[in-house]
């Protein structure tokens, strides 16, 4: 059954539709699985197998009486915690949902239902998707299937894992601080982070902000592509209304591509693996005939858009903070007693009033007009996703404790969401794609388009794919 776990959803969709393979023998393989690897992993964090059975033995009567069938028929999937589903606990990791068992399902996972997808468990993430790695009260920490020392990322940690450890063929996940680039990154797996708005956000726990989206994680771009099918379907409940272009000429092929590099910058030290994974991504690209443009950076610089990222994310993560929270950051900020700006900018944003709020959202604005100019020069810009590759495990110390190791020198943790802003911040479309290893743990890049362009980055992201190999599963799995 492992040959099953390795599989794409794309490739088992059609097996099944083929007759090649049962939805029920598929289930299966992903049970043993789980069986087999969660005890080490712990990324299941709820399971619903008795009714995931009956409905992939209706999937597979359904093909053998020759029915229409959807576009993901008897394909058994999971769930990433935040999303409500129906019948079946959604905690978000808070002690405080232990027992929430929602009447209905979040819309995304409603849609992914209603195209024939089997929801059979849900995965793991930090409590209310709000930090970089996935660890919590309610359900403990999940571990990194390349190095069980090392995290899955956050928030989307349980989800990007699970496909890499073949326990799940395609994933939903949900994004505003590069929570599905980065376990995407630290997994060896893909994930795509949508034009802002494109994708229905009802029944995500906690509730929609600014910034925040979501979008599916699967094991190659074409899975990308066949999830954001089914998510912007006609008809599909909640679907805001976007209508995504098809993929730009061209993006398929090398020839005729532009692809700007921004592989380090002062503001984001970055260790020598992550960026040169974008380097060697640009050179294969440019090796099979695409025109690269090294250095290709917007007129802001790096560090001015990651201080009006962080007041903005920290504005639109507010309502989630206790009033205490808020009233301290709004003293200090009054005070004036926070030197690092970086830190000036997280507190000033969780008290800002509207009129600052909109004032900040004009330079947003003018940001991202700024890559509409870039987007003039280039059609794609491959960055980073993280400062690091997966590293080790470090829950017990407090947020604003934790540091992160590049090549030996300590950052704040903080400095982990520079990257992922680069696309969150101007509200652009970002696929994260898996390069290879180094010291034996995945490193990915993203691929980062103007607005509404999703189809074209997740294009680039298979182009890559192609060139440099896409998912590999971790040794042993």
């Amino acid at each position: 059954m492992d040959q099953l776990s390795t599989m794409t959803a794309a490739e088992a969709v059609g097996a099944i539709r083929r007759g090649e393979l049962g939805s029920e023998e598929l289930l299966d393989a992903q049970l043993a699985r789980v069986s087999t690897h969660d005890d080490e992993l712990n990324l299941v964090v709820a399971l619903d197998v008795d009714r995931a059975r009956t409905s992939a033995r209706e999937a597979d009567a359904a093909v053998a009486r020759g029915d229409r069938l959807g576009a993901l028929h008897g394909l058994p999937i999971t769930i990433k915690d935040s999303f409500e589903t129906a019948g079946l606990t959604t905690t978000s990791g808070a002690p405080a949902l232990r027992d929430h068992v929602p009447e209905r399902d979040a819309d995304n996972v409603a849609a992914l239902r209603a195209a024939g997808a089997i929801v059979f468990a849900k995965t793991n993430l930090p409590v209310y998707a709000g930090d970089f790695q996935t660890s919590n009260e309610l359900h403990g920490t999940s571990n990194n299937p390349w190095d069980p020392t090392r995290t899955v990322g956050g928030s989307s940690g349980g989800a990007a894992a699970a496909l890499a450890a073949g326990m799940t063929l395609l994933e939903q996940g949900s994004d505003i601080g590069g929570s599905i680039r980065c376990p995407a990154h630290y997994c060896g797996v893909f994930g795509h982070k949508p034009t802002w708005g494109v994708l229905s956000d009802r029944g995500h726990i906690p509730a929609a902000r600014d910034l925040g989206v979501m979008g599916p994680l699967a094991r190659s771009a074409a899975d990308l592509d066949l999830a954001m099918d089914v998510l912007t379907a006609d008809g599909v409940a909640g679907n805001p209304g976007a209508v995504l272009p098809a993929a730009m000429p061209g993006s398929r092929a090398a020839r005729g591509l532009r692809v700007g590099l921004w592989a380090d910058d002062p503001a984001a030290p970055t260790s020598r693996a992550c960026s040169d994974a974008v380097r060697r991504v640009g050179a294969a690209l440019e090796g099979a005939g695409t025109h690269v443009v090294d250095d290709a950076r917007t007129t802001a610089p790096l560090r001015e858009q990651h201080l009006l990222y962080a007041t903005l994310l920290n504005a639109a993560m507010a309502a989630g903070f206790p009033d205490r929270v808020v009233d301290a950051a709004r003293r200090a900020v009054e005070e004036g007693s926070i030197e690092d700006p970086v830190e000036h900018a997280r507190r000033r944003g969780l008290c800002l009033s509207h009129t600052e709020w909109g004032e900040l959202h004009e330079r947003r604005l003018e940001l991202i007009d700024d890559w509409h100019g870039l987007f003039g020069r280039v059609d794609v810009v491959i960055a980073p996703i993280a400062p690091t590759t997966a590293f080790p495990h470090d829950v017990e110390r407090k947020f604003d404790e934790r540091t992160l190791d590049v090549d030996g020198s300590r950052i704040p943790y903080w400095s982990h969401v520079v990257w992922a802003g680069l696309a969150t911040l101007p509200l652009l479309p970002a696929t994260a794609v898996p390069t290879g290893t180094a010291d034996g743990l995945p490193v990915g890049v993203q691929i980062v388009g103007r607005r509404w362009a999703d189809r074209s980055t997740i294009a680039v992201a298979g182009l890559v794919e192609s060139l440099v190999g896409g998912f590999t599963a971790p040794p042993g799995y």
